[in-house]
This record gives C-alpha cells, structure tokens and sequence, in this order.
C-alpha cells in the first residue's frame, strides 16, 4: 500500500487481494439483500466500477525480489 499512497501503483498480488477481500465481503451483503433488488443493482454497480478501478486506473508494479 506505501506504493500506492506514493503514486506508483500496486502489485498484481495486492490487487488481487483486495478485489477478492471486496468480491466477498459484497457477496455477503448481496446475500442478505435478497428482497431489496435496488440494493442489489446498486452492489453490482459498485463491485463492477472496483473491479475496472483495480484492473485498468491503479497501476501494477512488480513485485520486489
């Protein structure tokens, strides 16, 4: 994260521990908002702007050997 806070981006492996740490913790909340489907579509619309921020606004570093 100190390289992210910098401005030069993170690694792969840190960007994929946070989306899977969002991913699940939004899927328990998408869960229990089984009546609420404008809930619902306001999660999707959430996980889906994460998912494109990770992938293509934060840049990836390499790891550090």
């Amino acid at each position: 994260m100190e390289s992210y806070v910098a401005g030069r981006g993170m690694t792969r492996q840190t960007k994929i521990r946070i989306m899977v740490t969002v991913t699940l913790i939004m899927a328990v909340s998408f869960a229990f908002m089984h009546q609420v489907l404008i809930g619902r579509m306001v999660l999707i619309g959430v996980w889906v702007f994460h998912v494109l921020y990770f992938l293509f606004g934060v840049k990836t570093i390499p790891a550090k050997e």
